[in-house]
């Protein structure tokens, strides 16, 4: 694999968007010991209006960026998302500003990972796309636990605001770098729109971007949750959000385990996403008899079998149609519909929650059978798509 320093640096820079996509959920906890105006479902409606607009980005954005340099596309994203924390911090807590603000900023968001898979899959030769793609999918594990990390003990020390503004100062120096650093690199000429878009709607893709529609229910569900309901089950002051960073950051690292070791594996990548998303069922079905360390270690497992299957869809199969020259086009789908998922859930927990009584049983059980959903239309995108001899599916992506 051509792990090169212009790897490292779509890595890295993809790494950094994270700061501006989960630190809210950090946030959270602090917004509501601090406004009592604020309640579960408004923070959950600012949640919803961030991922409803970096699904609606990610449509638009894989289309557009598939036709100009996609490194100056992540910059861009990656400069206008540290200016939209750096307002967001003078939000004081207004529903409205809040809600604005997070939509505009999820916009911005959504430019940087259709861009960053069709940069790597113009950089990789041909043998080596899909084993690059899988560590690039780490970078958004990566990313997750370190910017989980930063902003928890940031709000712990110095209050709500500094969630954002922290987000906000390394955005800006990811973007202005990759500005400075950005190869040179050829831009095949764009095909006509209609067959770009023909090409990005074939069965493969659009199952695939309901497959992760409903995997995204339960990635952002542990993003955007996971952190209140261990705020709510410790019951931590905001003062004591460090103990909440420290457990959470641990999960997407269990994740970078869990997509490291997948990727060793010689079995078929479609095959193995199938394995992985049964024992993630298994691990949610646990989850509710746990309690203490035992939840937080079902909480682990859970997440070292549920990034492997996420990477897969975001950026191995994406990377399989670069002949077609579609892969920010199919990603921009495939993540698109992923996010129309994740809009769901910022409706869909607050609802399971309080209407089990401010248990979590109900939550948990509906992710697992929400993977056991996925599995079964991966097989059938692998088993049809196999058929028809549509792609080659054994991951030489010709």
């Amino acid at each position: 694999m051509k792990n090169n320093k212009t790897f490292w640096n779509i890595w890295t820079s993809y790494a950094t968007y994270y700061f501006g996509k989960v630190n809210l959920s950090i946030v959270v906890p602090a917004l509501l010991a601090t406004y009592k105006d604020l309640n579960l479902y408004s923070v959950g409606l600012v949640s919803s209006g961030f991922f409803f607009a970096y699904a609606l980005g990610q449509f638009l954005h894989g289309q557009i960026s598939e036709r100009y340099n996609p490194f100056v596309y992540i910059s861009l994203g990656l400069i206008s998302s540290a200016i939209m924390n750096l307002i967001l911090g003078f939000s004081a807590g207004f529903f409205i500003i809040l809600f604005i603000g997070e939509t505009l900023d999820g916009f911005f968001q959504s430019m940087g990972w259709s861009s960053c898979v069709r940069a790597n899959a113009l950089i990789q030769k041909a043998e080596d796309r899909e084993r690059s793609s899988t560590v690039l999918g780490t970078s958004y594990q990566v990313g997750n636990s370190v910017a989980w990390l930063i902003s928890a003990f940031a709000v712990g020390h110095w209050g709500w605001q500094a969630g954002f503004w922290v987000a906000s100062i390394f955005l800006l120096a990811r973007g202005i770098l990759l500005l400075l650093t950005k190869p040179k690199i050829e831009i095949a000429p764009p095909q006509k729109v209609k067959a770009q878009v023909r090409n990005t709607l074939s069965f493969p893709i659009v199952l695939s971007g309901v497959s992760l529609c409903l995997l995204n229910m339960v990635r952002f569900g542990v993003i955007t949750w996971i952190p209140l309901y261990l705020f709510q089950k410790e019951n931590l002051t905001v003062s004591e959000m460090g103990k909440v960073g420290l457990k959470v950051f641990l999960i997407p690292i269990a994740g970078v385990l869990g997509t490291l070791i997948y990727n060793k594996f010689k079995i078929n990548r479609d095959i193995l996403t199938i394995i992985f998303l049964i024992m993630l069922a298994l691990s949610f079905l646990v989850l509710p008899f746990t309690t203490g360390l035992l939840a937080t270690l079902a909480l682990l497992i859970g997440s070292f079998f549920l990034y492997g299957p996420h990477v897969f869809l975001v950026t191995t199969f994406p990377s399989r149609f670069v002949d077609k020259q579609v892969v920010a086009a199919s990603t921009g789908f495939i993540d698109g519909m992923g996010y129309v998922g994740t809009v769901l859930i910022g409706i869909i927990i607050p609802y399971l929650v309080t209407s089990a009584g401010s248990s979590w049983a109900n939550v948990f059980i509906f992710w697992a059978v929400l993977s056991v959903l996925v599995a079964i239309l991966v097989a059938i995108v692998y088993i049809r798509s196999f058929k028809d001899k549509t792609i080659d599916f054994l991951g030489s992506g010709k």
